[in-house]
């Protein structure tokens, strides 16, 4: 699921959450959403509601530098921006835009320190650690049955011959890459890896030319065009011949698209040099605590259609989305003439280009929410009857909103479009295949992506099959197992009409398989992409947040369920009689192998190096035992950060986004989990979507954990009495607000809020890190979001109110008034650290750095602040996380493009390793004593690098 933190004019605004409904909102007028309780709740078996705290952010443009950040919890209705405004106001901060250039000189910095490092191994190889079998188990899962999953698919692409022996298949990942299997309708697919090569790995779209019958020539559009807080952008389009085994960048497409994301390559069948290019806007910079990225840099291409004559030696822009706010998301060229364009862009509806109407673009799709740009539409073409017909998907935010999603068909677009659209909305011509009845057929459609169409709302038609279309969208999970099967995936043959041979159905559901009544296979809640087999669209490869799925290309009428699942009326029955007349008689499963996951972090057994947790997006918390290729998911939603008691082990934390935090007392029992965040949840403090949280490191303390709001919250006890939690707050029935679940109090009492006004300049926001050293059992720093630094030498005193701190940052002249990424105290001296910022020193020219070395001198209330340097004299490279080894001295430091790593005594950075792909790393763990680095990166999964 996605995720949007919201703001009102600078107060924190509380969110409700309902169920596992995600909110989308944007800058703009929006409508408030009326939302139901968040507590979190697992339907009776065998029809699990298993993501509750699923989550990602909104990509929009913040509304002020300061990113005033919001919150979940149980209580208010959302106002404009997002989580994404949060991001982008790190790693903005002080400014309120990044230029194209800033982000371009941070990859040039990174490309010269590699260069650089090239022919010399600085600290050894990286290997992967996995997972490429991600398991979540049964009792974890949306339904009572094993699921192996992998990170979010973008795309997919079939080529034109597809057999049983040979059927070659190309997937996208959200940062993960582009890979390939000729094995697609095997049960278990090898995946080859093919887009190392890239300078980004955050696809967008794939395309397979028409004009090529091999299937060897595709086309990859770098950067997400998904509007989400960690839709990355990209650095152009790439282009293969061989199947993937060689690409090159099309010159023509950095100067069109750099800092930008591909949603759409279409060739023209008649002419493989003509493309028709969509871009969209997309973010830059992830980090374990959302440490900040930039959506709409200033100097970046504008975003929306491009043309190419030449292959991609040059573009041209040719549209612009009618001004769209995000970009054109989708394109398409009629099927019975490729000289006419069709083109949708968020908030706009759907264009066309075509010479009956003069050659300009004109609306033929006038959207339900033009006033929200989270409405988005999504559109497929086909012929029937001699005539080009359209189906369009569109919505914004649910009904509560007014913007629920709904379904059209047009069967004759070979008009003008003063026939089509008449007095600024849709004519007689466009029929509504959808009604909010739920005793009507066309219910089977109506708020099919719910309250987050902006993220995954997709239409198709398989070609030469035009009476057949697919919707994708998000789960409605409080039909899950009741009315419906969650109508995530919706097929329908009978052109969207009520089909009288099957009891007037519209649409089926085929978001579960027949398999078995009680443990069916299933599909993630948030889709992507589908592809069909070549010449058989019952054959489909489904792409979501959870990786990839196949049918088996039958189907199963399953009806006879909805008799035994207490619904409340008749006509609730046979609408649900209706969805469930033909659903797949098998989905299979296929990402084994895909080790595209998306972590924020990784924490490690203080006493095991090969324990680890990792928290991913919209996949939960995994555990690593030492296996690369089997990892358990031990809880599930939206995985954040993690961490283990010093002394035992055996009792640790996860948590999903904003305050939400639970304990297990159990080894991590997935069943054991019990929620701690009543205190944090009912605070009036706000917090980063992804918190900082830490468990104490000296033994001394265990049981100690510290967790940033806009001041430092502790436990004591790891969140409460073992015996009352596990008999009064189990996770799977409880809200995570509940105020009897934790005893978390804050660090300084009344004087805790370190974000305050009163202690100066650089106020507001939340904090960003939070450390503890390891040497002592007072000694805590931690940092905000916009640059204040701050260390407390009693944060073990028993009356947390008479914690007190001292300010660093303000002891400074040449300390960074930037986002702070990480700290990184001395096991040695609790009153020295390493702090890393985010940010870009042309925001902060007259105070650069990205790396500084920090000695506090307690007896003369002084701090020495050391440059370390990470980008040379005139480089420019936010770093987003880093740690030292404490047996060498050495540093490591992750970035955007990998991770670099400065040896003691040298002074200089090189690239740490050889083997990581190009891909965000959004948080650094080491283990000195063992000798070995972990890296989190967003989209590779996760590595580790054996230290010196």
């Amino acid at each position: 699921m996605k995720y949007a933190f919201l703001i009102r004019k600078g107060t924190v605004i509380r969110v409700a959450l309902a169920g596992l409904l995600m909110l989308a909102v944007a800058v703009g007028t929006l409508t408030p959403q009326n939302l139901n309780s968040t507590t979190r709740q697992i339907s009776p078996a065998p029809y699990h509601t298993a993501d509750k705290r699923s989550g990602e952010p909104d990509a929009v443009t913040p509304m002020n530098n300061r990113a005033v950040v919001g919150r979940f919890g149980e209580l208010g209705t959302p106002d404009p921006t997002t989580a994404a405004a949060e991001d982008y106001a790190n790693r903005a901060y002080p400014l309120k835009e990044v230029p194209v250039s800033f982000s371009a000189a941070a990859r040039s910095t990174f490309a010269q320190i590699q260069s650089r490092t090239k022919g010399r191994t600085a600290a050894g190889t990286w290997q992967l650690i996995g997972p490429s079998m991600a398991i979540y188990p049964a009792s974890l899962n949306r339904t009572p049955i094993q699921y192996v999953a992998s990170g979010r698919i973008t795309a997919l692409a079939t080529t034109q011959s597809c057999t049983p022996n040979n059927c070659r298949l190309y997937l996208a990942a959200a940062g993960g890459g582009v890979w390939r299997t000729d094995k697609a309708l095997s049960g278990n697919p090898a995946w080859t890896f093919v887009s190392g090569s890239f300078g980004s790995n955050a696809i967008g779209t794939l395309t397979v030319d028409p004009t090529d019958p091999s299937g060897n020539t595709v086309y990859a559009g770098t950067g997400e065009p998904n509007a989400s807080g960690d839709s990355e952008a990209g650095v152009g389009i790439y282009k293969t011949t061989d199947g993937g085994n060689t690409w090159t960048l099309l010159p023509g497409s950095p100067a069109a698209m750099l800092g930008r994301s591909v949603s759409a390559i279409v060739i023209d069948p008649t002419n493989a040099n003509t493309l028709y290019v969509g871009t969209a806007r997309g973010v830059r910079g992830v980090s374990s605590v959302t440490g900040g990225a930039t959506s709409n840099p200033p100097g970046a291409p504008p975003f929306g259609l491009y043309k190419s004559t030449d292959g991609g030696a040059t573009f041209s822009f040719i549209w612009n989305g009618n001004g769209s706010v995000r970009g054109v998301n989708h394109v398409a060229l009629d099927p019975s003439n490729p000289a006419i364009i069709y083109a949708a862009a968020f908030q706009q509806g759907i264009w066309r280009n075509s010479p009956t109407d003069g050659g300009t673009f004109k609306q033929v799709f006038v959207p339900q929410s033009p006033l929200l740009n989270t409405d988005r539409t999504s559109f497929a073409l086909t012929t029937k009857a001699g005539h080009t017909r359209i189906y369009a998907g569109d919505g914004a935010q649910g009904p509560s909103a007014g913007a629920e999603s709904q379904v059209w068909r047009n069967d004759n677009m070979d008009q003008p479009a003063s026939v089509l659209v008449v007095g600024g909305a849709n004519a007689d011509g466009w029929i509504k295949l959808t009604s909010s009845n739920v005793a009507d057929p066309g219910y089977a459609t109506y708020d099919y992506c719910t309250g987050q169409c902006w993220y995954d709302n997709e239409v198709y038609t398989p070609a030469g099959h035009p009476d057949t279309v697919f919707v994708i969208g998000s789960f409605l999970y409080d039909e899950a197992g009741g009315l419906s099967n969650a109508r995530g995936v919706l097929m329908s043959t009978t052109a969207g009409n009520p089909d009288p041979a099957h009891n007037n159905r519209t649409f089926t559901d085929l978001t579960r398989d027949a398999s078995s009544d009680t443990a069916p296979n299933g599909i993630h809640p948030d889709q992507h992409a589908l592809a069909f087999m070549p010449g058989n669209p019952d054959v489909w490869f489904e792409g979501s947040d959870g990786g990839l799925v196949r049918s088996s290309g039958a189907y199963r009428d399953i009806s006879y369920q909805c008799d035994s699942r207490g619904l409340p009326n008749a006509a609730q029955v046979t609408t649900c009689k209706r969805l469930l007349s033909a659903v797949p008689s098998h989905l299979y499963v296929l990402n084994q192998g895909l080790s595209t996951l998306q972590f924020q972090s990784l924490s490690a057994n203080p006493q095991d190096y090969k324990n680890l947790m990792g928290g991913t997006q919209d996949n939960g918390t995994f555990e690593y035992t030492g296996s690369s290729v089997v990892w358990p998911q031990i809880i599930y939603g939206d995985g954040g950060q993690s961490g283990f008691n010093a002394a035992n082990p055996a009792i640790r934390f996860n948590t999903f986004f904003g305050e939400a935090t639970d304990t297990n007392f159990q080894n991590g029992n997935p069943t054991k989990w019990v929620v701690t965040s009543g205190p944090l949840e009912n605070s009036p403090e706000g917090s980063a979507f992804y918190m900082p949280i830490i468990p104490d490191p000296n033994p001394a303390k265990a049981g100690s954990i510290f967790a940033g709001l806009q001041g430092v919250w502790r436990t004591t006890d790891n969140g409460g009495d073992q015996a009352y939690l596990e008999a009064n707050c189990p996770e799977f029935t409880t809200s995570a607000a509940n105020p009897n679940c934790g005893d978390w109090v804050e660090l300084g009492g009344a004087n805790g809020d370190l974000t305050r006004a009163a202690l100066g300049d650089r106020a507001g926001n939340v904090l960003a890190a939070v450390e503890r050293a390891p040497s002592d059992t007072g000694t805590l720093w931690a940092a905000t979001a916009t640059g204040r630094v701050f260390i407390s030498k009693n944060a073990d005193a028993a009356a947390a109110g008479s914690v007190t701190y001292t300010r660093l940052d303000s002891l400074s002249t040449s300390d960074p008034g930037r986002f702070v990424s990480s700290i990184y105290i001395d096991p040695a001296n609790p009153n020295h650290a390493w702090i890393s910022y985010s940010g870009y020193n042309a925001a902060t020219p007259t105070t650069p750095g990205h790396v500084f070395e920090v000695t506090y001198n307690a007896g003369a209330g002084t701090a020495t602040w050391t440059n370390l340097n990470v980008e040379g004299v005139n480089g420019d490279l936010p770093v987003t996380d880093l740690v030292r080894d404490d047996v060498t001295g050495d540093l490591y430091a992750a970035t955007d493009f990998g991770v670099l790593r400065r040896a003691a005594g040298s002074g200089a950075w090189a690239v740490a390793g050889s083997g990581l792909p190009a891909v965000e790393v959004a948080g650094l763990t080491i283990v000195p004593q063992s000798r070995i680095l972990y890296a989190a990166t967003h989209g590779r999964s996760a590595w580790s690098l054996r230290l010196p």
